[in-house]
């Protein structure tokens, strides 16, 4: 039998990311599975070679699959497919925190 608790303290110990974030002041347009058909803006907290952080006023859902088409306000048109990695469950001034995590090719 595994022990949950020893394993959570082992992970939150550790640091996960491996990449630079690099902070970001602008947007990006998210095209989510569920609904390709209709482009979301998003804030963008920050971004490394592996992911991005964004804030949304709607609670996203992990796992969530989707594509980045664009970063605005530079309009550089990208084709990144990403997935939720986490969410916040609680929304602060500007909205609920989430990471991105980037898999596949650019």
């Amino acid at each position: 039998m595994i022990n949950d608790s020893n394993i959570q303290s082992n992970i939150s110990s550790q640091n996960r990311r491996n990449k630079t974030r690099t902070a970001y002041a602008g947007e990006a347009v998210l095209r989510w599975s569920h609904d390709f058909d209709t482009p979301v803006r998003y804030k963008v907290i920050d971004r490394s070679e592996g992911g991005m952080q964004i804030v949304s006023q709607l609670p996203l859902s992990e796992g969530m699959t989707g594509v980045i088409t664009r970063y605005l306000p530079e309009g550089t048109a990208v084709h990144q497919p990403m997935m939720v990695a986490w969410s916040s469950s609680e929304a602060d001034d500007e909205g609920y925190r989430c990471g991105i995590w980037f898999f596949g090719s650019n």
